[in-house]
């Protein structure tokens, strides 16, 4: 028995008894004491020793397991917030990087208004890209289809580029034919008024000075757009009226057209004849049966309806 566990309980505790219950409580005491492991005597060193062991290991357990508890925790406590800060992200990202894009519907003919004031009235099927910050950065266009562009004086140029050309004016008023599906990916630029730049891509000192009664082509073949020559403005934008005016244009181009302007399917149902070139002028607008009319007289060729529209052949 420990020699500081006496067999009778303190007075202080068995005051607190009535008479009665305190053998009872010396009993309990002694017993206490018979069971209780004597504790064993250290040194001040042995003792500093233990502590700085458990010090270390502490360390050391806390290195392998604290911190990915920290980041766990971490994570979990900020996850909403990270969510929401990477759709910030994305959303300002896309805001910034993916350009405002206008397509125009087969069969209808759009006007679209930027907000410099520029106007580009834009033929069916064509599409115009342009970026976000237009008005602040720069003024490019990018084209696919036909438009017919008025645009606003403004410190900046104004730049169409199309099938890898650029058309750079300041305030002017010119049309641009440039299908990304033409066989020959030519570019058509006709001037109504003032003074347009065409040129190559990254070719500035290829480029042709257009004036209003001049139009201009370029292909990938070329080095350089064609020398500017005359041409009757009314002829290139015939599409703004819904009227036709073709020449020496391919019947694969024209059948193109015709897709595009009144929202059908013509299979032309005759291998290589495609690139036939074709000229025709209509002064009004005119149905569909009435230009295939034509093409075929002058081609030798017959056509016939089918379910998504019609069929050309020999």
């Amino acid at each position: 028995m420990d020699k500081y566990h006496s067999l009778n309980a303190p007075d202080h505790i068995i005051s607190e008894f009535h008479a009665g219950q305190r053998d009872e409580i010396n009993e309990i005491w002694r017993l206490s004491g018979l069971s209780a492991q004597k504790v064993p005597e250290y040194s001040a060193s042995d003792v500093e020793s233990a502590l700085n062991d458990l010090h270390l290991r502490l360390e050391i357990s806390g290195d392998l397991t604290s911190t990915s508890d920290k980041i766990a925790g971490w994570i979990q406590q900020y996850s909403r917030v990270l969510a929401a800060a990477v759709a910030l992200i994305a959303l300002t990202s896309f805001f910034i990087f993916v350009p405002r894009t206008a397509v125009v519907p087969y069969g209808e003919i759009a006007t679209l208004e930027l907000p410099d004031g520029s106007v580009i009235e834009m033929n069916s099927g064509t599409e115009i890209r342009y970026s976000r910050f237009y008005r602040f950065s720069d003024r490019t266009i990018e084209l696919n289809g036909e438009a017919f562009f008025k645009v606003a004086d403004h410190g900046h140029p104004f730049i169409v580029v199309a099938n890898g050309v650029s058309v750079e004016v300041t305030g002017t008023q010119f049309n641009v034919r440039s299908w990304h599906d033409d066989l020959s990916r030519e570019t058509i630029v006709t001037v109504a008024e003032g003074e347009v730049l065409f040129y190559p891509m990254l070719k500035r000192e290829q480029m042709v000075v257009l004036t209003a009664g001049k139009s201009s082509r370029w292909n990938p073949e070329l080095v350089q757009p064609s020398e500017p020559e005359s041409s009757l403005f009314e002829d290139a934008a015939a599409w703004r009226d819904f009227r036709f005016v073709f020449r020496n244009q391919s019947l694969g181009s024209i059948l193109r057209d015709l897709e595009r302007r009144f929202n059908i399917t013509i299979e032309l149902d005759i291998p290589g004849i495609e690139s036939s070139p074709l000229t025709a002028y209509y002064s009004q607008q005119v149905s569909l049966e009435s230009v295939l009319d034509d093409i075929c007289t002058v081609k030798g060729l017959r056509y016939t309806r089918t379910s998504t529209g019609f069929r050309i052949y020999r």
